[in-house]
């Protein structure tokens, strides 16, 4: 059963993107984008994590994804600026992991990570 999404106070963001990175740095992740002028775009689909950071200087949320073998030999970039809310879900207990950051307009970028590999 999910969880309801919990947002994150502003001035904990940046430690709990470094503590995530520190987690699960390596496991699979995917990109999403949620606009209403542009509907649901998937950036990335299942690519090793490489970071995740949110600067509060520059107030820019970043994730990297790649870069780690020839695979994936460099790593691609997704940022939002001037971030409003982040929101923290646990999705099928010890599977998955997911939060929602919503920018100044709405646009909402979720990034799942994949706790688990996939079986088959």
């Amino acid at each position: 059963m999910n969880q309801q999404p919990q947002g994150l106070p502003r001035d904990e963001w940046r430690e709990f993107f470094d503590d995530m990175t520190r987690n699960y740095e390596g496991v699979d992740v995917t990109i999403e984008v949620v606009s209403g002028e542009f509907g649901d775009l998937v950036e990335a689909e299942r690519v090793p994590l490489a970071y995740l950071e949110y600067d509060p200087r520059e107030d820019q949320f970043s994730v990297g994804v790649g870069g780690r073998d020839g695979r994936y030999p460099v790593v691609l970039r997704h940022a939002v600026d001037h971030p409003q809310r982040v929101l923290s879900d646990t999705m099928r207990q010890g599977t998955m992991r997911a939060f929602d950051v919503v920018d100044a307009e709405g646009v909402q970028t979720i990034v799942t990570l994949y706790l688990t590999p996939v079986s088959g």
